[in-house]
């Protein structure tokens, strides 16, 4: 799905971490191996019911030369949610800037499938249905030998469906970089 194959420590590919980072290596590991520089980083993780008024009054600092919309957030099943959370990162970039957003693969709604989580702190998925263009599963993640689930809904959006979300923030997607990455920068 667009994960970096290996895992390094951040230091290994030349990252300063800001305190609030953990977590973030895998996002950092892919940017990395895309070539978008992550000299430093903060992290900001917001609460699930953080509400839409809440979203669009958040200020985060900045601006930022790059903003990440990580973890597939741009696949909410909720339209409004997903523009909030692009308005928040448009709002957040540098005008020469770029907002790096994750998304599940394009055709993920036809292929979706159970996955086995590997021993460690691997990701799996149980519980599979797919129901075009939405997919609901469990995420398992095997932690050291202890299982967390925990159940989603996503709503996975063709190539054009996901230029206009993005166009609706006020940014244009300026390239991908991967099947699950694209690149997007303000203006139109």
């Amino acid at each position: 799905m667009g994960e970096p194959e290996a895992r390094e420590p951040l230091a290994a590919i030349g990252v300063a971490t800001m305190e609030g980072t953990a977590g973030a290596g895998r996002i950092v590991l892919a940017l990395a191996q895309a070539g978008i520089s992550c000299d430093s980083m903060i992290q900001a993780i917001l609460p699930q019911d953080l509400d839409l008024p809440a979203l669009a009054a958040l200020d985060l600092g900045g601006p930022y030369d790059t903003v990440v919309l990580g973890s597939h957030l741009v696949n909410l099943p909720e339209a409004p949610r997903r523009s909030a959370l692009l308005a928040l990162a448009a709002r957040h970039v540098a005008d020469d800037g770029v907002v790096v957003i994750e998304h599940h693969p394009i055709d993920w709604a036809e292929t979706a499938a159970a996955v086995e989580p590997t021993p460690g702190s691997a990701v799996g998925m149980e519980d599979v249905r797919r129901d075009p263009p939405f997919v609901s599963a469990v995420s398992a993640y095997d932690i050291g030998g202890r299982m967390f689930r925990q159940p989603f809904r996503a709503r996975v959006l063709s190539e054009e469906e996901l230029a206009a979300a993005v166009a609706s923030a006020g940014l244009r997607v300026s390239r991908r970089i991967g099947p699950t990455w694209i690149e997007a920068r303000p203006g139109a």
